[in-house]
């Protein structure tokens, strides 16, 4: 009679430790690698380095063509820093659910139904 509570708390407890590494594990990892190539990316794009200086002229050139030069290299740049980061926030978001979808897959699909 002792073992039925045991057995009941030891698979309580893998359950709870299978989700436990499964969901927040990753999640911690993903978003680990997500942070990495971001930082990587930024060293190329330097998005907050472009925002922080917008408003200067292009190559410290302080006439009328260096102003806008310089308004126009930077929106580009902005914009092309905006939908890099998006898109990659956005894949690694997907792997993420992805990832957490499989035991739901694994569970409605290869278990109930097969």
């Amino acid at each position: 009679m002792v073992a039925i509570p045991y057995l009941l708390q030891q698979f309580f407890y893998r359950m709870w430790q299978f989700l436990e590494r499964w969901y927040i594990g990753s999640f911690k990892r993903i978003s680990r690698w997500a942070v990495g190539f971001l930082e990587f990316l930024d060293k190329t794009i330097a998005l907050k380095v472009t925002l922080r200086h917008f408003g200067e002229p292009l190559f410290q050139d302080y006439s009328i063509i260096g102003y806008i030069m310089g308004f126009v290299f930077r929106s580009f740049r902005i914009l092309i820093g905006f939908i890099a980061y998006s898109l990659i926030i956005l894949f690694f978001a997907g792997l993420y659910f992805l990832w957490a979808a499989i035991p739901f897959y694994i569970l409605i699909f290869r278990i109930l139904y097969v």
